[in-house]
C-alpha cells in the first residue's frame, strides 16, 4: 500500500488513512488522514472521534508536550485499521484540544513502513 505525503504541511508530512473501532467491533470510522511521527512516544486522537466510538477508558496521565509544557490527559483503547490490517487494543491518547490523529511510536512499531521522502510516498508491508 502506498500513501502520499500531505503537502498542505511544509515541508510536507508522511500520513496514513486509517478507521477507528471499538476493540473487539467494526472499524466504523474513518478513513481518516493521520500523520506520522516518528518522534511522538504515544498516538494522539483527537477526543471527539473517542467520544463518537464510545471508546474504553484506560487511565489518566500527565505528559509533556514537545514545547516542555505539562498536562493531564486521558489514555484510551481502540482498534485501528490500515488498509487489510487491523491493530487491536491500541493504547490512544484523547487530545481535547488538536484536531489532527498523530500515529506515535506505540503503533508505528508494529508496522513495516518506507518513507520515500523525495518521492512524497510512504509504503507500508501487509506484514
Amino acid at each position: 500500500m502506498s500513501y502520499a505525503y500531505l503537502s498542505t504541511y511544509y515541508p510536507p508530512v508522511p500520513t496514513l488513512k486509517i478507521t477507528l473501532g471499538y476493540p473487539e467491533e467494526s472499524l466504523k470510522l474513518g478513513p481518516l488522514t493521520a500523520i506520522i511521527d516518528t518522534g511522538a512516544d504515544g498516538t494522539l486522537i483527537p477526543q471527539a472521534y473517542i467520544d463518537q466510538l464510545g471508546a474504553p477508558f484506560v487511565d489518566d496521565i500527565r505528559i509533556r508536550s514537545h514545547w516542555g509544557e505539562w498536562r493531564n490527559i486521558q489514555i484510551f483503547t481502540l482498534d485501528i485499521g490500515i488498509g487489510s490490517l487491523r491493530l487491536p487494543a491500541i493504547k490512544v491518547l484523547g487530545d481535547e484540544s488538536g484536531d489532527e490523529i498523530v500515529l506515535g511510536r506505540n503503533l508505528l512499531n508494529k508496522l513495516h513502513l518506507f518513507l520515500h521522502g523525495p518521492e512524497g510516498q510512504v509504503e507500508m508491508l501487509d506484514r
